[in-house]
């Protein structure tokens, strides 16, 4: 069968891992009960603690390519529609101003939040946040009270390249850092006179539009380090802004922010600093823990992914479910390996539909990516996830092996009303792994 050039690249385009869908996408497909959520989804939890509260500080993660993003932006597109409180999102996406590779600080997010607010008050005042002086007006200013060398032309101007500056230039950014840690209290008093001023305009340009104000500031889950050598120092930012600077996180209203997923094991009290647990939204479930049960409903949600995405019959054959199949469990439920391979397939160029043998070469060559990343001091950790389906948590070292792990999805997070983990198929299947896994163990699996 030949399928037109025209309609590959449009199914090519459709299934970019990379990019989430908006609220209103047409390829969305509902994924709760997929997720093993028996009760209230993770959405569900953070609409109704803004619902029922004055003013709100919620965490919100998970694995990169799971469709965080996507349910925050149907989390705004509800709150937006609601009728009983009216209200006006504010949504932040942080990763257009910082580096995800460099360490977080207090300072960047709030000046961020303070900009993106400050901008987004002007526009619904109906003014142009380009040309009217604001909050980032008032930070040029700060900086200039400070020994700050400003680039050339932002005193004069409004600074609109300074966030990009800050962003991409390592050296000024430590030098702001280090100027603002001098001034820090001042710093913060006015970056959080100018969001609350910033609520009370929205409020008002809304009217009885807007009763409450969310802000959800999206990205920070993003943030790892680019070498293993410079894991401590993003580490250690991570843990700084959302421990010790958690009072600061808090605005006058409702803030929802993401979060890197690591830092809910590495500090697993939390929960006692915010409102509410912090949420992480998990894999769907394609088969019981050890991977030899498939899980149907799973199956048929993800399918159903594709399905939106592209003409399955004429990528996969009038039975799809032969070839797709072993595709989604080989990707243990993780949308953005399922893209992936399923990208691949539209490229490989073995003709269509594709064949149970083409799948397995795609298959193959996912395997051997996770195999290049799994270290053999690694191992341990693995085998004893694959045997009781939790969290290691018997000594320092083996819990931060496992957030190695999951930093690089070879352990992968799933519900069943609880948590339980396994290991991503591919890490599985490594020979390493499959060496230690069928040695004689008195240790019997007991998660789900």
């Amino acid at each position: 069968m030949t399928v037109p050039r025209d309609d590959l690249k449009r199914f090519y385009a459709a299934c970019d891992p990379n990019k989430s869908l908006s609220g209103t996408d047409e390829r969305y497909v509902p994924l709760d009960r997929a997720r093993g959520s028996i009760g209230p989804s993770c959405v569900d939890l953070l609409e109704q603690t803004v619902l029922i509260a004055e003013e709100s500080c919620q965490l919100f993660t998970g694995f990169p390519g799971t469709g965080k993003t996507t349910e925050l932006r149907r989390l705004q597109q509800r709150l937006d529609e609601a009728k009983d409180l009216p209200t006006h999102v504010v949504y932040v996406d942080l990763e257009e101003y910082i580096d995800i590779f460099s360490p977080i600080s207090i300072t960047d997010v709030l000046r961020i939040l303070a900009y993106c607010m400050d901008r987004e008050a002007t526009r619904m005042e109906g003014d142009d946040p380009d040309k009217k002086a604001g909050y980032l007006q008032r930070f040029i200013k700060f900086l200039e009270r400070t020994e700050i060398e400003l680039p050339k032309g932002e005193a004069g101007a409004f600074g609109a390249k300074l966030m990009l500056e800050l962003k991409n230039s390592p050296d000024f950014s430590q030098r702001v850092e280090k100027a603002l840690s001098g001034r820090f209290q001042l710093f913060v008093d006015e970056a959080k006179q100018s969001m609350t001023s910033s609520v009370v305009r929205l409020k008002s340009a809304r009217g009885s539009q807007a009763q409450r104000i969310v802000v959800i500031a999206d990205g920070l889950e993003k943030l790892r380090p680019r070498k293993e050598q410079e894991r401590e120092a993003v580490t250690a930012g991570v843990e700084l802004l959302f421990s010790t600077h958690a009072p600061l996180l808090r605005l006058p209203c409702h803030i929802i922010y993401t979060f890197p997923l690591w830092l809910r094991y590495r500090r697993p009290d939390l929960g006692a600093t915010y409102d509410g647990e912090p949420l992480v939204l998990p894999m769907v479930k394609v088969a019981m823990p050890g991977g030899e049960e498939p899980v149907r409903e799973g199956i048929a949600c993800l399918t159903e992914v594709i399905g939106k995405r592209l003409d399955l019959e004429s990528i996969f054959g009038a039975e799809p479910s032969r070839v797709l199949d072993p595709i989604l469990l080989a990707t243990g439920g993780y949308p953005r390996d399922l893209l992936r391979v399923v990208r691949n397939l539209l490229t490989s160029g073995g003709g269509f539909p594709v064949t149970s043998e083409q799948v397995e070469r795609q298959i193959d060559r996912l395997a051997q990516d996770y195999a290049m990343a799994l270290y053999g001091d690694e191992i341990d950790v693995l085998v004893e996830v694959a045997k009781t389906n939790a969290v290691p948590l018997d000594n320092d070292v083996e819990v931060a092996r496992f957030i190695r792990l999951l930093d690089r999805w070879l352990v992968l997070a799933y519900r069943n009303g609880k948590e339980w983990y396994d290991l991503h198929p591919m890490a599985r299947r490594d020979p390493r792994v499959q060496a230690r896994l069928t040695k004689p163990s008195s240790t019997a699996p007991s998660g789900g």
